[in-house]
């Protein structure tokens, strides 16, 4: 395998440090609900839209430009870390990654601190740094970034030379904000929001689009189903029940936590979860990677499959099966299996990109909350 600055997709246990002080949770039914201090955002900036690549319905990502004159990197704009980093061009890689010359930049600063991050598999490691950021003719100032100069495990076959962080906290300073949190405080958007559209190919004349500051009403149709978030630091929220709807059976009884992440090219969900939901479509196990139990379909069979539905309030967040098989020289299905899957007691979910897909997604930071609509493919 190649090397180069870039790891493979980071999972939600990257090394982050604990911030210093955290709001006090209320609780409901032994869930925990997270609501940050309040805090007046401007509203005199406008919306953002950044156009994604779609990297064969698995991974999706789109332009920046660092640094004055500005260097137009790729990234990976994910809701599952907090923190940006980008290649140096001081970073041995392979390819035609693009990496950042901060020599080249006349805004370019070096805050002369190391920073590590710890990834399943792999890890980036170098210097935090601060620069202008451009994004979509938006200008954020004196951003902080990671700028990474080690050599470790590459994103093969994508054009993609670093990570953008949509969560909450900042690794380098619980004082520092990450790009969004900055867009906000710099007034270049309208709201503390921003939403994904993820589109399929070959069955949607849509281009993905990631819209910061609000969101795009072309790109859905109806009223939002919103759920409020139960951690402080992720976009995580409850889920009552995991049920097929042929004839709501019951998959997995709640509650259990569902994280939302847009770096995720799966649903992971626990071993033991998983295997049932397989039985109950009548899937087969088909592969285990070291770290995830997999499935496959006859493809036979895929259009006759019943939705699989997350419950949230009361309300159906439902996945059909053209959301959760993935047709790769056979039918696969999205949904994988892992050992340990909890927290804080309670089983957990990653919802990945084939879950995103199957609605248009709003991250509401100034409600703390999460918006799920039907999507105009």
């Amino acid at each position: 395998m190649s090397n180069s600055c870039i790891p493979s997709i980071p999972l939600p246990w990257a090394n982050r440090q604990k911030p210093n002080s955290r709001p006090q949770p209320r609780r409901t039914d032994n869930f925990r609900y997270f609501h940050l201090p309040g805090k007046i955002f401007g509203n005199s900036g406008s919306k953002v839209h950044i156009e994604l690549e779609n990297f064969e319905n698995s991974l999706y990502y789109g332009p920046i430009t660092v640094g004055t004159p500005g260097q137009k990197l790729n990234v990976v704009f994910d809701t599952g870390s907090s923190d940006m980093w980008i290649v140096s061009n001081l970073c041995p890689t392979s390819g035609t990654h693009r990496t950042f010359n901060n020599d080249s930049s006349r805004t370019y600063k070096n805050r002369d601190l190391p920073f590590i991050f710890n990834y399943h598999p792999g890890r980036v490691t170098g210097q935090w740094s601060q620069d202008n950021v451009w994004l979509a003719g938006a200008t954020v100032r004196n951003q902080m970034f990671g700028l990474a100069t080690e050599n470790y495990q590459m994103y093969e076959d994508l054009d993609v030379d670093g990570i953008v962080g949509l969560g909450f906290l900042n690794v380098f300073d619980d004082n520092e904000p990450n790009l969004f949190s900055n867009m906000v405080e710099q007034k270049l958007l309208q709201a503390p929001v921003f939403s994904f559209y993820l589109n399929r190919l070959g069955s949607s004349d849509r281009s993905s689009r990631l819209t910061l500051g609000g969101t795009n009403p072309d790109l859905y149709t109806g009223d939002f189903t919103f759920v409020d978030l139960s951690a402080m630091n992720r976009w995580q929220f409850r889920v009552d029940r995991l049920q097929l709807d042929d004839d709501a059976t019951t998959v997995c009884k709640g509650p259990f936590h569902a994280v939302v992440e847009s770096d995720k090219s799966l649903i992971v969900g626990p071993e033991k979860d998983v295997l049932l939901l397989h039985r109950m479509l009548g899937a087969k196990p088909d592969i285990y990677d070291g770290l995830n139990y997999g499935y496959s379909f006859r493809c036979s069979t895929v259009d006759s499959l019943p939705d699989v539905t997350f419950v949230v309030n009361g309300k159906k967040l439902s996945l059909s099966s053209k959301d959760y098989v993935i047709k790769d020289e056979g039918c696969y299905s999205a949904f994988v299996g892992r050992k340990f899957m909890k927290r804080d007691g309670f089983p957990l979910w990653i919802l990945g990109t084939p879950f995103m897909r199957g609605f248009y997604t709003q991250f509401d930071k100034g409600n703390h909350r999460i918006g799920f609509a039907k999507p105009n493919h």
